[in-house]
């Protein structure tokens, strides 16, 4: 579908809708396009540009570039949290971060 209408479908859909229901409807929007681009993190990807103002959730949404920009800006900051999240030692680290890295080539 074109991302026009998929914004104006979604536009649309969110009419009548309470803040809760609008946010999933959104994140269900937004989870296969960051997929695509960041398949590993996406559910996490997925929560933090749901935080951003809806506008650039939109601008998301409507241009592939700009949804690039945003998870890739995400992904940066997965690259430091997740190790600590996750408790790696430094080599454990230093191996997550170089496939990351080597994953945007």
């Amino acid at each position: 579908m074109c991302c026009f209408l998929r914004l104006a479908a979604l536009t649309e859909s969110l009419e009548n809708r309470t803040p809760s229901e609008q946010r999933t409807l959104i994140g269900e929007t937004l989870y296969p396009l960051v997929e695509l681009l960041e398949p590993l993190f996406a559910p996490k990807i997925r929560g933090m540009l749901l935080e951003l103002p809806r506008t650039q959730i939109f601008r998301c949404i409507e241009s592939p570039g700009y949804l690039r920009q945003k998870v890739n800006e995400a992904s940066d900051v997965l690259v430091d949290w997740y190790p600590q999240q996750m408790k790696l030692d430094e080599q454990e680290a230093k191996k997550f971060r170089a496939v990351m890295i080597f994953s945007k080539l």
